[in-house]
């Protein structure tokens, strides 16, 4: 079961992702959203750095975004450009989308490929591109899909996961919505003759959410009674219920709402729900560098400016016989906490790991294929690399927001 906790902890807003009853990912919710993931500016290009390939773009008083210029160019606002000329030069006035939070001495990665996306499909700038979630083996269900662009459709369209048991009905409202949410965007961003922004993403609960996948959780449930209300609102196709209303019901009762997923919860017991979860130990031990493992082996994690580095160690693990075979069981026991690690602590960018040297070849192997498996279920981009010569295990995971470290420093 996979379940959705928004609450809070000593002022302090978290989305908690539960996996089968364990802690699978921790989000701390800022409080200033002025600039978040899916806000449409337009802004006024600063200075175009040609080395980079990049424009700085100023969005607002507080915040400038960098532009790769080999993106999808910005849709320019104040001139027209000549034919094979999609390039933009300094005080242009342009449209963006934030796609990246500032991470550390970097600003905001902002994207000229504008799209608006929901629970069913996505739409983007790129004229006549039609695509299918991966996720979707169904190859005449993914025809099918794609059979229901409109012709004159002006925009890309990205049919998403959820779309596979959908109904065609239903996702047909949606891609007409977006359209229409498109046009009128576009057409306010032609005569808007201030820079600034010009339409908030979504709440940031919600794009975390939208990003995990709705089909994937099975309830959400929080004791924070605006949230309860907005979600209400915002997605009614949602079961929404009492949290102790539920406890109440016999089990027949609640087998005949086990179709609505993911059912939403409100907590309403005396008892804080933070502390139910012990969640201030649960996040003491993310900001603590050593990690215990079930065998007597530890981790310690140390990111650092350049990148994040592990080193695993035996501590007081022990095992006199059978020397390899038992380095080869902490180490694996190490690369399925190591991958549950960089999900919860939201560490991207390179990281290398140093795990205790094995003598026998397949046991290296063997090593490499649990670490594969184990980083294949994180929804972030994260891949093994290589092995150095040193031995030093590469992994490297998709930077998207700031690690849980940066935005509970005080």
């Amino acid at each position: 079961m996979t379940r959705a906790v928004i609450t809070e902890c000593n002022d302090k807003r978290y989305l908690l992702i539960y996996e089968e009853n364990g802690l699978a990912e921790c989000h701390p919710l800022t409080k200033d959203n002025a600039l978040q993931i899916g806000n449409i500016y337009i802004g006024r290009v600063e200075k175009t750095v040609k080395n980079i390939q990049s424009a700085f773009v100023r969005l607002d008083e507080k915040h400038v975004g960098y532009l790769p210029l080999d993106d999808k160019p910005a849709k320019i606002l104040n001139r027209a450009l000549p034919k094979g000329l999609p390039s933009i030069a300094e005080c242009d006035k342009v449209l963006v989308q934030v796609e990246q939070e500032p991470l550390k001495l970097k600003q905001a990665k902002v994207t000229g490929n504008i799209s608006l996306s929901g629970n069913y499909v996505a739409l983007d700038l790129l004229e006549g591109m039609v695509g299918v979630s991966n996720k979707i083996r169904d190859v005449e269900r993914a025809n099918q899909l794609k059979a229901m662009v409109p012709s004159d459709m002006p925009y890309g369209v990205i049919f998403r996961t959820a779309c596979e048991q959908a109904e065609d009905a239903v996702i047909l409202a949606e891609l007409q919505m977006f359209r229409n949410q498109m046009d009128v965007l576009l057409h306010r961003a032609e005569y808007e003759r201030n820079t600034g922004l010009l339409q908030g993403g979504k709440p940031e609960y919600l794009a975390i959410l939208e990003e995990y996948g709705w089909t994937r959780i099975d309830e959400i449930q929080t004791d924070m009674h605006e949230i309860y209300t907005e979600l209400s609102d915002k997605i009614p196709s949602l079961g929404a219920t009492n949290f102790c209303e539920r406890a109440a019901q016999s089990e027949s009762d609640r087998n005949k709402v086990e179709n609505l997923q993911p059912r939403l919860l409100y907590y309403e017991d005396e008892y804080p729900l933070c502390k139910l979860l012990n969640l201030e130990s649960e996040i003491s031990h993310l900001l603590d560098k050593h990690v215990w493992l079930k065998s007597g082996g530890f981790l310690v994690i140390e990111p650092t400016e350049a990148m994040v580095v592990i080193d695993v160690n035996t501590g007081k693990s022990i095992g006199r016989k059978r020397q390899e075979e038992h380095l080869l069981k902490v180490n694996c026991e190490a690369a399925v906490e190591i991958a549950k690690q960089l999900r919860l602590r939201n560490l991207s960018g390179i990281i290398l790991v140093d795990f205790i040297n094995m003598k026998q070849t397949e046991s290296r192997e063997q090593l490499i294929r649990i670490l594969k498996s184990a980083l294949r279920k994180d929804k972030v981009p994260s891949r093994f690399v290589d092995v150095t010569a040193l031995e030093l295990y590469e992994i490297t995971r998709k930077k998207i927001r700031k690690p849980i470290y940066e935005l509970l420093d005080t």
